[in-house]
This record gives structure tokens, sequence and C-alpha cells, in this order.
């Protein structure tokens, strides 16, 4: 027997986790801290769950095993999101800055200039600072962004009204090669709604931003990768099934 048996047959029976709830936050925790993609999701699951069971079989060897597909299942549909793009190649998924620095590299950053700005300025500058630069890219200012644009549906921007003189939303779904699809962590993700609302709680409701975000078009849903390593989450990839067809003179 392990000491770390030993130790988990000390603990009185109220005091313990049960087996399902250790694996489902260890998921959650993958999800929300490293940015896991779903196969080391899926990983960390699978090794969650054969932790557990020595300690159930130290304790309680009776103990039923846990669903790993379920709380795979529960976890993906709760903190992840799963989103398109479209793009002429696989490598084109990166910001116009920052392109080296991942989705957790931002999350700790902006986690660390809390801590330090604590207690007084729980987000210090930098999530305003990151809200604006996610409003200029969503009005289409993205050369100096280190966001990256998907969507909710790809289709959607068919009918999108943006045009601008064919280098908009509807001109990218039209003549891009290709579809991908990506399943990335909530926390990487910015939505309209959450631009708007980082807007309002950091400025005076006059901040020219807010316009801006209110001027996207609502029938592209889209919503902003933050980081340079997004093709870590690709899990499906297409020829645009929605391409114009060259007519030929």
């Amino acid at each position: 027997m392990t000491e770390g048996n030993v130790r988990a047959q000390s603990i009185q029976e109220n005091e313990r986790c049960a087996a399902a709830s250790f694996v489902r936050t260890r998921a959650q925790l993958a999800a929300t801290l490293t940015c896991a993609n779903v196969a080391e999701l899926r990983r960390e699951i699978e090794l969650a769950a054969q932790r557990s069971a020595q300690w159930s079989s130290a304790t309680r060897p009776s103990a039923s095993g846990v669903d790993s597909g379920r709380v795979y299942d529960d976890v993906v549909a709760s903190s992840y999101a799963e989103l398109q793009r479209f793009q002429d190649h696989a490598s084109h998924c990166k910001p116009h800055v920052l392109d080296r620095q991942s989705a957790l590299d931002h999350l700790r950053s902006m986690a660390a200039l809390r801590f330090d700005a604590a207690p007084w300025n729980i987000w210090g500058g930098q999530q305003l600072d990151l809200g604006r630069a996610a409003a200029e890219h969503m009005r289409g200012d993205t050369n100096s962004s280190p966001f990256v644009s998907l969507s909710e549906d790809a289709s959607q921007l068919l009918v999108s009204p943006d045009d601008d003189d064919g280098y908009g939303a509807k001109a990218i779904a039209e003549n891009a090669n290709e579809l991908h699809t990506y399943t990335v962590p909530r926390v990487t993700t910015w939505t309209a709604e959450e631009i708007v609302r980082i807007l309002e709680d950091g400025t005076e409701n006059d901040e020219p931003s807010l316009a801006w975000v209110s001027d996207t078009p609502t029938e592209e849903r889209e919503v902003l990768f933050l980081g340079g390593n997004l093709d870590d989450y690709r899990t499906a990839s297409e020829s645009n099934p929605y391409r114009k067809s060259e007519t030929r003179g």
C-alpha cells in the first residue's frame, strides 16, 4: 500500500471528495487554468479517473468507476466553444501581433497584473486596453490586433452586410479555400457582449470604442480568440463549401 493510500484511508468519510467530483474538478481546471485543448482535456480526465480509482480501492473497494466520457462531454459543453474560421491555408490562423504569445501566456499575464494591482484595481489597465483592441478588431482594424476572428456559425457570414469593397466578411466566406473548426476554452474567447461589458465597466459612457462594437454586424456572430496558438485547438477542416465558383470569360 502506498503512502498516498494510507493517507487516503485516514481521511474521515464525511471529508472525502467523491471520485466523480474530483475528476470533474480536475477537468474544469484544465479548461480554465491551463487552456487545455480537447485532446489534453481527455488525457487529464483519464489520469484523474485512474488516480481516483486507486484512492477508491484503498478506502472503499466497492466504489463504482467514474464515467469519463460523460465528464468530458459535460466540461466541453460548459467550458469550450466550437467556432469556425474561413482560411486560405491551415497556417492562416495567427494574429498580426503577439503571434508567439499563447492563450495561456495571455491568461497568466492578466492574472499577474491583477495580483500586482490588488486590492486597489483588480484588473489593472490591461483588460480595458485589450477591450479597446478587441473593439477595434471587430470594427475591422486588425493590423495591430492580438486577436483572431472566428464565428459561431460560418454560414452566417454569407448574409453579413459587411462587404467593405470586397474585403469584408461575406467576401471572405465566398473566396476562402478552406473552412476550419476550432474547439477553444471559453476563457480564451471575447464576444461582443463581453467587450461591451469591459468597456462600460472601465470607462465613461461616451467611450468611442462602445460605438465601434455596436456597429459590428450581429449576423456574423463574431468571436475573438486571444492568442497565437489557435492551431492547437483545430478539431476539423474541410474545403470551403460556400466558395463561389470562378466563372471563365
